[in-house]
Formats: structure tokens, C-alpha cells, sequence
């Protein structure tokens, strides 16, 4: 079960992650003491919860990083099996015990609390992760890769959707496709498959009025300032009051009840007022290097699992946090997503810590591959390790690379005979 490995972790991938679960602490601090105390009495009301979930975080991300990656595709099956049956739990539950913020997403018995969402995230990707590496070819058969993918992808991302979840719907999809796109799909099958998301993204839209109403405000956030344009006209005005430098730790003004729900949300929007454009520069530096890191994990990965398992972290890690910038830049329309590592949330934070152990274990077997054995391994043999920059350059490659081979190869001889035909005269 454990790794016995003497080859050292990706220190790199470790330094970004203890830069941002720290300052996560400090952030979910300075954003909800004045919520905590209105509505709780006690100021550190929610610190103290995020520091628990910090040391479970630390304790899971060191036995994560020291268990065998393989360990968990012996549990795949067990995984998901787990998370389904979680994920059926919360719908069954009372409301009163499960539902915040008009989405029935938890699990609350006193202090505990827990989020089956977030569990079902990782037990996804070390599913599809073993799935998917064992398709091999067969793959691009429609019977036997696509149809079983979508059916247990819908069953998953079918039970969020009844919890009211959208955004981790959506972030679930986007990692269930960027995992299916790693191992190798065929690329008709895959836009076959946006196709149906994005019809069904807009009905999930056109059914849900809300949903209506929050893409108006975010086409203009101040048309309907007092409605549904509250957040993201807050959000925007946390960003431009800190400017470049900040208006400095602790002082920001937006959390004053104005911003709703500062910690968890929108705690990017209170980095930005608190530590201006060089924090937030700073937070997204910090993801920079775990999707870099994290990509070259799996591109020097010893297995397709590994590959594949690696990929589906980093792209669940890094598309989550993208989504979570996103919302509160309000380039996108606001959607409920906390930001991996900094947000206030137990459940996510554990998740994602051990999930970035994985990654660290995964790391300690890297397989250093010298060029020209990469160039002149088979494609199929190649494809799944390689990950997604192979399958990228794939893509972009030219149609006919023969064509300009010939003509150069045709030059050369051309200027070979030439030469010699001067050393016979």
C-alpha cells in the first residue's frame, strides 16, 4: 500500500500548495470575521472550522503522497460506488440537515458537515482514470467507449444536477471530457458529446428562472442591482477599490456585509480589494505552476492510469479555480464555486489536498524518457502517457507532412547533383 520509493516528491507542486492553503486561512480570516460575529457571536467562527479542515487537508495530502498511486485503482470501483450512494444520501436526507443556499448539497449533523459533491469529484476521476486505461483502442468503438462513458458521466453529474448545483455540474463535465479527450477519443465523439452538454446546459438555464436572471446581470450587473446583479456589482467593486497595491490586509470594505458570502465565493474578490492586482496576480501564479507541474507529471507518468489520473486532478484543480476567477472578474455568469485551497469549506479543502497528494505520489514514480524514444515510440502505445500536449500537437499537426518532406528531400538531391556535376568539370 505504501510507497517505499526513495525519489522525492514535485517540490515545486508542494511549494504552490503550502503557499495557498495558508493563505487561504488568512484570507477566509479577514473576510468572514465580521459575518462570523454578526450572525455567530464569536469572530473566529469560521477560522477555527478551516483550521480543522486544514490539518485533516495536511494529514490526508502526507498519507496520499506516500500511499502507492496504484492503491487507488484497486478501490475504483468501491470509489464511486461510495460517492453514488453519498450523493443519493443528501437527496433522501431532510432539507433542513442538507440544503444551503437553495442547493441540497450537504450533510450537516451538529458540527459535522460534509459535501458528497466534492467526494464524488475525486472518486470520478480515479474511475474514469481506470476506465478509460483499460479501453485501449477499443476505444473509439461507440458502443463499448462513448455510450457506457455518457451513461455513467449523466448518472453522476444527474444526481448533482438534482441538488440544485449547477457550477459543479459544469466542472465535473469539463473533467470527465478532459480526461476522455487525454486517453485518446475520437474528436467527432467529443464534439458530439459538447453538442449534448451545451443543449443541455440551456435547458438546465431556460427551466431554472434564476439561471435567467443571473445571465442578465452578468450582460449588465447594474440593471438589476438590487436583485440579482448584487454580487457581481460588489465583486467588481471590491477589484477597483484595491487597485494595484491593496487597500492592506483586514481593511478591505466590501466584506461589511455588502459582498455576500465574502469567504467562500468571492474570496477572490477580497484578495483583489486587500492585496490589489499584484495578490491576485499572485494567486493566479500559484495555479500557473500547478497546472504546468501538474501536466508534466502525467506527461512523464510510468502508466496510462497515472497519466490519466494526473491529468483529471490538475485539470480539476486548475478549471475550478479558472471558473471561480471567472465568475467574480464577472466573465462569466455567476455560478456557485469555491477556490480550490483558499475558499471556506472543509469538504473542499480536504478533497483537494489529497487530491494534490495523488498527484505529489504520481510524481515520486516519474519516468524520464529521452526524446527520441518518445518520437519513435508507437502512437498507440504513446498516446495515453504523453497526455495532453501530445494529443494537441495531434491535432495541429498537417494534413500531408510528407508533401513538404519530399519537396525538401527533392531540393537536396537537386543541389547534391549539381555540386557534383561542377567536381566532374
Amino acid at each position: 500500500m505504501f510507497d517505499t520509493s526513495k525519489r522525492k516528491p514535485d517540490y515545486p507542486l508542494l511549494t504552490a500548495v503550502g503557499i495557498l492553503v495558508p493563505l487561504g486561512l488568512v484570507m477566509v480570516y479577514s473576510a468572514s470575521f465580521v459575518d462570523a460575529f454578526t450572525h455567530h457571536g464569536n469572530q473566529l467562527y469560521y477560522t477555527l472550522r478551516q483550521l480543522t479542515g486544514v490539518i485533516i487537508g495536511t494529514i490526508g495530502l502526507l498519507v496520499a503522497q506516500r500511499i502507492d498511486y496504484r492503491f487507488w485503482r484497486t478501490y475504483s470501483v468501491h470509489l464511486i460506488a461510495a460517492a453514488l450512494v453519498l450523493l443519493l444520501v443528501v437527496l433522501v436526507l431532510p432539507t433542513d440537515i442538507t440544503e444551503v443556499n437553495n442547493a441540497r448539497s450537504w450533510i450537516r449533523i451538529g458540527f459535522f458537515s460534509m459535501q458528497p459533491s466534492e467526494i464524488a469529484k475525486l472518486a470520478m476521476i480515479v474511475y474514469f482514470a481506470d476506465w478509460l486505461s483499460r479501453r485501449g483502442e477499443k476505444l473509439d468503438n461507440v458502443s463499448y467507449g462513448l455510450l457506457p462513458f455518457a451513461v455513467m458521466l449523466g448518472i453522476i453529474c444527474g444526481l448533482v444536477m438534482l441538488e440544485g448545483d449547477l457550477g459543479t455540474t459544469i466542472v465535473m463535465i469539463a473533467i470527465a471530457g478532459i480526461v476522455y479527450f487525454t486517453a485518446g477519443a475520437n474528436p467527432l465523439h467529443i464534439l458530439a458529446a459538447t453538442l449534448v452538454s451545451g443543449g443541455a446546459f440551456w435547458a438546465m438555464v431556460k427551466v431554472a428562472p434564476f439561471r435567467v436572471k443571473r445571465i442578465a446581470a452578468w450582460l449588465d450587473p447594474f440593471s438589476n442591482y438590487l436583485g440579482a446583479g448584487w454580487q457581481p456589482a460588489h465583486g467588481l467593486y471590491a477589484l477597483g477599490s484595491g487597485g494595484i497595491f491593496g487597500v492592506g490586509l483586514g481593511q478591505g470594505r466590501q466584506k461589511f456585509l455588502w459582498l455576500a458570502q465574502a469567504h467562500t465565493d468571492a474570496i477572490f474578490a477580497v484578495i483583489g480589494e486587500e492585496f490589489g492586482l499584484i495578490g491576485t496576480l499572485f494567486v493566479v501564479g500559484c495555479f500557473l505552476v500547478i497546472a504546468y507541474r501538474g501536466l508534466r507529471i502525467a506527461g512523464r507518468a510510468p502508466d496510462p492510469f497515472a497519466a490519466l489520473l494526473a491529468t483529471g486532478i490538475t485539470g480539476w484543480l486548475v478549471f475550478q479555480a479558472l471558473i471561480n476567477m471567472a465568475v467574480v472578474t464577472t466573465l462569466i455568469p455567476f455560478t456557485g464555486l469555491t477556490l480550490p485551497f483558499i475558499s471556506y469549506g472543509s469538504s473542499s479543502l480536504i478533497m483537494c489536498m489529497v487530491a494534490a497528494g495523488i498527484l505529489l505520489s504520481i510524481s515520486r514514480h516519474q519516468v524520464e524518457r529521452p526524446r527520441e524514444q518518445v518520437e519513435d515510440t508507437p502512437r498507440v502505445l504513446r498516446r495515453p502517457p504523453i497526455a495532453l500536449r501530445a494529443r494537441l500537437a495531434e491535432w495541429w499537426r498537417p494534413r500531408r507532412p510528407s508533401l513538404g518532406n519530399g519537396r525538401r528531400s527533392t531540393r537536396g538531391a537537386i543541389g547534391t547533383a549539381r555540386r557534383s556535376a561542377r567536381r566532374v568539370r
